[in-house]
């Protein structure tokens, strides 16, 4: 269950283009003046899909997100988790139905779009959001 909690984090990546002043003060502190600032790619009206979700064993889960404020986590095709998620403190955090509360903090995105999703325990993914290209 806990890897299928771990799987929404891949709306992390909007989380970023909510960070506050805060997230801004650390990034022109603990970065070079050329740095890019950790902002998202989507905005934060622009979060529902399809998204896949690496683990560090090269397993891939996919997590759908809703603008409901919903989403839906499967792996090899079956459902495996459902609940609600939100944006606090700068941070992506997804509650399963029946569950605890899970949050996330993501990286900068790179060139191809991905970014690494970090939880309150350490543990991180790699996330990339789902297109007509990748195959979604």
């Amino acid at each position: 269950m806990r890897k299928t909690v771990l799987t929404a984090a891949i709306l992390a990546l909007c989380a970023c283009s909510q960070q506050g002043e805060e997230a801004t003060a650390e990034t022109e502190t603990a970065e070079p003046a050329n740095a890019e600032p950790a902002t998202a790619a989507l905005s934060g009206d622009d979060v529902e899909g399809d998204y896949s979700v690496t683990w560090a064993d090269g397993s891939v889960t996919t997590t759908r997100i809703n603008a409901d404020g919903t989403f839906a986590d499967t792996a090899d095709g079956a459902e495996t988790s459902r609940g609600t998620w939100e944006i606090r403190d700068n941070r992506t955090c997804f509650t399963p139905e029946g569950g605890a509360e899970l949050c996330w903090t993501d990286s900068a995105p790179a060139e191809d779009g991905s970014w690494v999703a970090t939880a309150e325990d350490g543990t991180t993914v790699t996330v990339m959001r789902q297109t007509a290209e990748s195959g979604a």
